[in-house]
């Protein structure tokens, strides 16, 4: 009886910390997408534009050379992605809006073009 009662409050802790751990995950992931928005929302309106949508070239610093490059298909997902994320069709994407871009991205993927 003592070792079912240690085990259950083993178990217990466990799935205690493992929902904590996801409301963590979760809460990082907002904060993630919150500073993605404030660098794509370049005049702080708090809303982004197809243009601001479309000058972003990401969080990462790009390697010698290649500034200012777009990568090859990215330029039709992102057009995909601006429209999913458009929720209301007013031609721009709010923070709720954007709240769900791990979604479209993740449903529309950018595809590499083959070298011909």
């Amino acid at each position: 009886m003592k070792l079912f009662l240690s085990l259950a409050v083993v178990l217990a802790l466990a799935f205690t910390a493992g929902a904590a751990d996801e409301k963590k995950k979760k809460k990082d992931q907002a904060a993630d997408l919150t500073a993605v928005f404030a660098k794509l929302d370049t005049n702080s309106d708090k809303k982004v534009t197809k243009e601001e949508f479309d000058t972003f070239k990401g969080l990462a610093t790009p390697k010698p050379g290649k500034e200012g490059k777009v990568p090859k298909g990215l330029a039709e997902a992102r057009d995909g992605w601006f429209k999913k994320l458009d929720a209301n069709g007013d031609g721009s994407v709010s923070v709720a809006e954007f709240a769900k871009a791990k979604e479209a991205i993740a449903a529309n993927p950018a595809k590499k073009k083959k070298a011909k």
